[in-house]
């Protein structure tokens, strides 16, 4: 495999891999969320040089790039699952319009796959 890099020496992403990136950039600017690669690492996103857990991102047919975000909520929630998916979904179409990327974004799907309190780590 080959890797390409920029002016700068960087490796250069997918598309696919620059928007799972952008994803954990979301999730992570999101109070009472982090990301879950879930049982065997199945939650992620690979690329040449990257694994972004809890951001499963995959070309659909359309050529927009679909998004999976898989969660771990952090409970009392401030408002209900429903809320939170909404306000993820909006930080992620906001930062990928930002990054240039806003046409590429397809459906984005927010699955809390456990909740913790606390006193529980997640």
């Amino acid at each position: 495999m080959t890797v390409t890099t920029d002016a700068n020496g960087a490796p250069r992403v997918s598309e696919r891999v620059a928007v799972a990136l952008v994803a954990e950039q979301a999730i992570a600017a999101t109070p009472g969320v982090s990301a879950t690669s879930g049982p065997g690492g199945r939650w992620r996103t690979v690329g040449s040089q990257q694994i972004i857990p809890g951001v499963l991102a995959a070309e659909s047919g359309g050529g927009c790039i679909d998004v999976e975000l898989h969660l771990v909520a952090r409970w009392p929630l401030e408002g209900s699952f429903e809320e939170l998916a909404e306000q993820l979904r909006a930080h992620l179409r906001r930062a990928a319009a930002i990054a240039g990327m806003g046409e590429r974004l397809g459906a984005v799907s927010v699955a809390f796959d456990d909740v913790v309190t606390d006193g529980e780590s997640g």
